[in-house]
């Protein structure tokens, strides 16, 4: 009997009769997608063969699946009937889910596509996506996260930027269990992203690389780390000779995209900064395309302070403005760095380029907003929105290897904000002009 479905809606199959087996059909599918309420709908199998029935023939009632039914104790042409019905119902069942499951995730709303012209187009960035190590899936979180994506997929991004702290990493035991954890949670990830037809581009967080601080024991497997890394997620490999699929560039449309590595590994420690390696590729890729009208670089730990941060270890590069990064990035006018780190809202400039410190840790009870960054490219413009939602956590902790204490095991959103939606809590427009930027339209966040 299917889970929420009563007696009642039980098949009946009848050797007279074939208008009953299609409505009960039809009724007992949307009973069951009814009993799922807000779980994913389309998890629903169509048990295509497990249908039970009752068959009544001349000699006698029998009752077992469409599967089971054998040519001893069926007539032929009811094993024909139901054949065609089995058909009828797979269509039927089809059609059904399809619909549900559309209505499932657009929750009543209509989903209108933020950029339709040519002219422009949008990504999304959310760092710190997850910072913990969540199974795929974790039902108790699945609803919220299919909320986000939602609200994500009606921006209608060409791609999402996600600037480290996937996982939260704890998988110091040995190179074997950082390959075996890898394996279970980059691609969970990856299939969450994936299954919402989303682009993405990653950095490395610290948690990619097991989480500061970095002891000896830890610091010997840094290497280790990488590897599975950029083995699991799959960028791009057209950065420096020790950083392939740790930092890279993409040029899409009109816009250059550069990703570093803000963690090195040097002479047995590791150090907050982009070396002198990423430095001189990066300015290779900026000379290379100095033409490309808009420049966004990312990676996990911020540059300008000081930040407002929530459940963080306060990681930022090395000399700051006076690193040979942020020199860099002014010299060749980027116009935005993206970075997380500290679970909160930071928007600020320097010399042109905006710092923009965003991204949650999601399941912390002291992180109780969620926020992401809306960017819609144009021509001869950035237009910036920053987006934030409330998040309610409860329930246990979640386990998570070498770590106290995971995510709390419940993840919601409320009620009224899946009707209000999320907040606009800053705008700014990057306007390029003849005798350079403008900084337009500053409102919230960035007008602080």
């Amino acid at each position: 009997m299917l889970p929420g479905v009563s007696e009642m809606a039980t098949t009946y199959v009848f050797a007279f009769g074939w208008l009953q087996p299609l409505v009960t059909v039809c009724w007992i599918n949307a009973a069951y997608l009814v009993s799922l309420k807000g779980l994913r709908v389309c998890m629903v199998t169509m048990f295509p063969m497990q249908t039970p029935v009752w068959v009544h023939s001349s000699s006698g009632a029998n009752r077992g699946c469409l599967g089971e039914l054998s040519e001893q104790n069926t007539p032929v042409k009811v094993r024909g009937f139901l054949a065609g019905i089995e058909i009828l119902r797979n269509i039927l069942v089809a059609g059904v889910s399809l619909i549900i499951c559309h209505l499932s995730n657009a929750a009543g709303q209509t989903v209108t596509p933020r950029s339709s012209s040519t002219n422009e187009w949008v990504f999304v960035s959310f760092p710190d996506f997850f910072n913990f190590d969540v199974p795929e899936p974790w039902p108790k979180w699945e609803p919220a996260i299919e909320w986000f994506f939602y609200q994500v997929k009606k921006e209608n991004p060409d791609f999402v930027v996600v600037a480290g702290d996937l996982v939260d990493g704890h998988w110091w035991d040995s190179p074997k269990c950082i390959e075996h954890m890898g394996a279970i949670y980059y691609e969970g990830w990856k299939r969450r992203v994936e299954r919402y037809g989303l682009k993405y581009y990653v950095a490395v967080g610290d948690h990619e690389l097991g989480d500061d601080p970095w002891p000896s024991n830890k610091v010997v497997l840094v290497p280790h780390f990488e590897r599975v890394f950029a083995e699991r997620l799959c960028m791009p490999t057209n950065g420096p000779a020790s950083k392939k699929g740790l930092a890279y560039y993409v040029v899409h449309k009109n816009l250059l995209l550069i990703a570093v590595e803000t963690f090195e590994l040097v002479d047995g420690k590791v150090h907050v900064d982009v070396g002198p390696e990423q430095v001189t590729w990066m300015r290779e890729v900026l000379a290379k395309y100095r033409n490309v009208p808009h420049k966004v670089v990312q990676g996990h730990a911020p540059v300008l302070g000081p930040l407002r941060g929530r459940s963080t270890s306060y990681l930022m590069v090395t000399n700051g403005v006076n690193s040979a990064f942020w020199q860099l990035m002014q010299e060749a006018g980027v116009d935005l760095y993206l970075c997380g780190e500290f679970h909160a809202v930071n928007c600020l400039e320097s010399n042109g380029v905006w710092q923009i410190v965003h991204g949650s840790s999601w399941g912390r009870d002291e992180v109780e907003t969620m926020d992401y960054l809306v960017c819609r490219v144009t021509p001869d413009a950035l237009h910036l929105e920053m987006k934030s939602f409330p998040m309610r956590c409860g329930g246990g902790f979640m386990w998570n290897l070498n770590k106290p204490r995971g995510p709390r095991e419940i993840v919601t959103i409320p009620e009224t904000t899946k009707v209000r939606g999320p907040d606009v809590i800053g705008t700014l427009t990057i306007q390029k002009t003849s005798v350079g930027k403008q900084f337009l339209n500053r409102t919230g966040c960035f007008a602080r």
